[in-house]
């Protein structure tokens, strides 16, 4: 089952398959935007693109920041021994169920990522895909990041870009008030990487369709 959602010899991937059976969980979550048929391919390939990031490597332990429905913590079970999780504004027994129907399993916590209850380099592999935009004090979010990553691990983090130009994408789609939860900019969070011990490994920005603006932008990043 696993090895047909990642597809044979391949890395994982976020597919219309991983999204089966995962309702919405929390105000927050964009799941159901995921399923849309434009929007939804733009959806799925900005986490597909740091997906990719990491090619066939194999991780000990993941933690997810943010992991809303499950979508990303089921793309990534084939790649890695141990998976937790922390939202703020999931519930954890939501995801809970979903994974247990799929014969997997995550130690999934309520919680800020500014403050997480785990271990000094307890993981070797964080991903967390837009949660960053919306923290006004993302370097404790970073600080915090770095400090569970164990030395050599990476940090693989997603965020939108925050402009008129996403404004405006995001009220045609029906999302809005945009303006009031996307408080921090990619170039803010990225001018303190170094700061937080993270070395930028890879980078790359999903584009409008047609040669549009950046709208989202991915780094993975190396705890140094």
């Amino acid at each position: 089952m696993l090895r047909t959602l990642l597809g044979a010899g391949s890395g994982p991937r976020l597919s219309h398959d991983t999204l089966d059976g995962l309702p919405q969980n929390g105000r927050t979550d964009p799941i159901e935007y995921y399923r849309r048929p434009l929007v939804g391919y733009l959806f799925r390939e900005r986490i597909n693109m740091g997906l990719r990031m990491l090619g066939q490597r194999r991780f000990r332990s993941l933690l997810e920041v943010g992991y809303g429905a499950g979508a990303v913590l089921v793309a990534l079970a084939p790649s890695v021994d141990a998976m937790a999780g922390i939202d703020l504004d999931a519930e954890p027994e939501i995801v809970d169920r979903a994974l247990r129907a799929r014969g997997l399993d995550a130690k999934l916590l309520k919680g800020s990522v500014c403050e997480m209850p785990y271990a000094d380099g307890a993981f070797d592999l964080v991903v967390s895909f837009s949660v960053f935009e919306h923290l006004s004090a993302y370097e404790a979010g970073l600080a915090e990041v770095s400090r569970v990553l164990a030395p050599g691990g990476v940090f693989l983090l997603g965020m939108p870009a925050v402009n008129r130009t996403m404004s405006r994408l995001f009220e045609l789609i029906g999302h809005r008030d945009i303006d009031d939860d996307h408080v921090t900019t990619p170039a803010e969070v990225a001018s303190t990487f170094a700061r937080h011990g993270l070395r930028v490994k890879q980078r790359t920005n999903l584009g409008a369709p047609g040669g549009g603006p950046a709208l989202y932008y991915t780094w993975l990043l190396e705890r140094v």
